[in-house]
């Protein structure tokens, strides 16, 4: 039986002392956010609260107390930003290359959803403290995902 151990990716065989690592997928970040997407101020709300407590050094959020106006995710070479355009979220993502945003482009939300957690599970699956956090957040860490090396 394998025993996950301290940041919830590897497991191990206390017998035998082999090692897996388990990968977390972007679909599994997504559903341990549980964005809502159609109610503007809950989907800011608490992908800010989320990505501030897990990648808040990637993660820039512009706020007026408890009412989030924008936020951007930097996660080279994409940047992820969504700001506030009345009842509704717009949604862009920039490629960046060395400091240099060669595209920008909107999109829709429920896409840019998915391209940002896929972006943060491969960001996670090179990063063990990142994972962990990820883990704690709900987002990842079983050994639902597939395994890696």
């Amino acid at each position: 039986m394998m025993v996950p151990q301290w940041d919830g990716r590897v497991h191990a065989c206390p017998f035998c002392k082999t090692q897996i690592q388990v990968a977390i997928s972007g679909d599994q970040l997504a559903a341990g956010m549980a964005l809502d997407l159609a109610n503007v101020d809950a989907f800011l709300g608490r992908l800010a609260q989320t990505l501030y407590q897990g990648f808040s050094e990637h993660t820039r959020i512009e706020a007026n107390g408890t009412y989030v106006i924008g936020i951007e995710v930097s996660l080279e070479p994409d940047v992820f930003m969504v700001r506030r355009e009345g009842n509704h979220a717009q949604a862009h993502h920039k490629k960046v290359v060395r400091g240099i945003a060669l595209r920008t482009r909107a999109v829709a939300l429920d896409v840019w959803v998915q391209m940002l957690t896929d972006a943060l599970a491969a960001h996670a699956n090179t990063n063990a403290r990142a994972a962990w956090v990820l883990g704690q957040l709900g987002g990842g860490g079983g050994a639902t995902g597939g395994s890696r090396e």
